[in-house]
């Protein structure tokens, strides 16, 4: 058991770790929005049958702007690739930093979103950006961004069944426009002692279950056996922003520019996790350097984002080393009436410019970077786990066909060697159990700007400093304001 909870802890750490490495806005990748159901926000009315995507002229000469703020070596190999079977197209990348860790202050990022947005407003910019650091909502309302999902259609060339739809349907607008394509995604779940659940005789459906549902069941939990906490969260904060993720269209309707923060829905959250505090039902990462370390965590659920299957198969080498208790993974709670499934971030979304001249040939090179034909098909390692793996070829990609290459180099290795223990056997059954995890995501996690604004202002009331009502004021001015900027 000890095993168990030890590494239900690290993975917490590694997703809260994850989250605070990078910022962005709507449509980013850390602490994100979940949509409800999973969509963008709203763009301009699109033509309802699209048009026949054109293939780029061979004979012309042509050079393709690739924008982003973070470099990823994947995108470098795969231009040397490109450029390789098309002779007559060049691809410019720009990157502002090698890696986060060369903008802790942020500010280069910040002169990256302010540059973009003004050139896409005055016609111009990059023909490609990533947009991961880029507030996507504003962008796509203000059409200045090619729906790729029309160009998706309209090329016969392009085969779904070669990629994970479940993910890519779920990051269309409520018109069903798709304005990003994400190349990778990392995939969010609750992680827990099976045999103890199971054993406690406490009914639960985590297809179903809302945030006031686990938080009623961890309860239960806990009091038939107080000695195990019932949740590991790392703080306060970050569990409000996945209880907001969750409600996201109930607090912020930004088609018509409203916000409700300052409503009982949102003081619920605030106060609720105040409350929970000191039952011994949430145990916050903060506080771990005040336990023994040595003893290992008794808890019932924890958090988890697996970003390669080299992660999920730490599970089964745990599994394999604990005789009776077993992790299993379970749905993160979800909205009121919102569908079974679980939640993704796509990583790495890439989109084209509305005005660019060269849309068939960016369309081209953008089908070339998601088949993954460039990147290596080696199996994923331990390296893959640290922060500079987590780029394309540290993740799962949205090409099933890689993933499939990639997933039979790691069965035909052999005994997989862990960052710790013994090598486990890697086998059919456990990625089919890999593969029921992937096909059943399907609610986006996006980072915000408005989520960001919560997360900087509700510690004052976890720190007592200010009461529910002033920070959800305070909350419910900011977003009003960015929503009518």
């Amino acid at each position: 058991m000890k095993k168990i909870s030890m590494f239900i802890v690290l993975c917490l750490l590694i997703v809260v770790f994850t989250g605070c490495s990078s910022a962005g806005g709507e449509g980013g990748t850390v602490n994100g929005i979940t949509h409800t159901p999973t969509k963008q926000p709203s763009a301009p009315t699109q033509a309802t049958k699209p048009a026949s995507m054109p293939s780029p002229d061979p004979k012309k000469q042509s050079t393709l702007v690739f924008s982003m703020y973070k470099r990823d070596s994947y995108f470098e190999t795969a231009a040397k690739a490109y450029e390789k079977e098309h002779p007559n197209t060049k691809i410019d990348l720009n990157y502002i930093v090698e890696n986060t860790g060369e903008d802790v202050s942020r500010a280069k990022q910040e002169k990256f979103k302010s540059a973009m947005i003004a050139e896409f407003l005055n016609g111009k910019g990059p023909d490609l950006v990533v947009m991961d650091e880029l507030p996507a909502d504003k962008y796509i309302a203000k059409g200045l961004l090619a729906n790729v999902g029309d160009m998706m259609k309209g090329d016969t060339s392009f085969k779904k069944e070669n990629y994970y739809m479940n993910i890519l349907d779920s990051l269309q607008t409520s018109e069903g426009g798709l304005y990003m394509l994400p190349l990778s995604f990392s995939l969010h779940t609750l992680t827990g002692d099976q045999q103890l659940l199971e054993q406690s005789g406490v009914r639960m459906n985590d297809q179903s279950w809302t945030w006031k549902e686990f938080l009623d069941t961890i309860q239960q939990l806990t009091a038939k056996q107080d000695d195990r906490y019932g949740f590991m969260a790392f703080d306060e904060n970050k569990l409000l922003l996945d209880m907001a993720r969750t409600d996201y269209n109930r607090l912020v309707d930004a088609a018509n520019r409203t916000a409700r923060f300052d409503s009982d829905l949102f003081l619920g959250m605030l106060e609720q996790i105040k409350q929970m505090k000191g039952k011994t039902v949430l145990y916050y990462g903060k506080d771990l350097k005040q336990t023994d370390g040595s003893k290992g965590f008794p808890i019932y659920f924890g958090e988890n984002e697996l970003l390669t299957p080299f992660q999920y198969f730490h599970y089964v080498a745990n599994k394999q080393e604990s005789g009776d208790h077993s992790t299993a993974f379970y749905e993160k709670p979800k909205a009121e009436g919102q569908q079974p499934g679980g939640y993704f971030e796509p990583r790495l979304k890439i989109a084209i410019h509305a005005k660019s001249s060269l849309q068939p040939e960016a369309w081209d090179f953008l089908k070339f970077l998601m088949s993954g034909e460039a990147s290596a098909a080696a199996a994923w390692g331990a390296n893959d786990l640290t922060y500079k793996g987590q780029g394309f070829n540290g993740t799962f990609p949205i090409s099933k066909s890689l993933y499939a290459a990639k997933t039979n180099n790691m069965v035909q290795a052999g005994p997989l060697q862990m960052l710790e223990g013994g090598p486990v056997e890697i086998t059919e059954k456990d990625l089919k159990k890999l593969d029921s995890l992937i096909e059943s995501a399907n609610k986006a996690i996006f980072d915000g700007e408005i989520l960001q604004i919560m997360a900087k202002e509700s510690p004052a009331y976890f720190h007592g400093q200010k009461s529910s009502q002033e920070v959800a004021r305070i909350i419910q001015n900011k977003v009003t304001t960015y929503l009518n900027e």
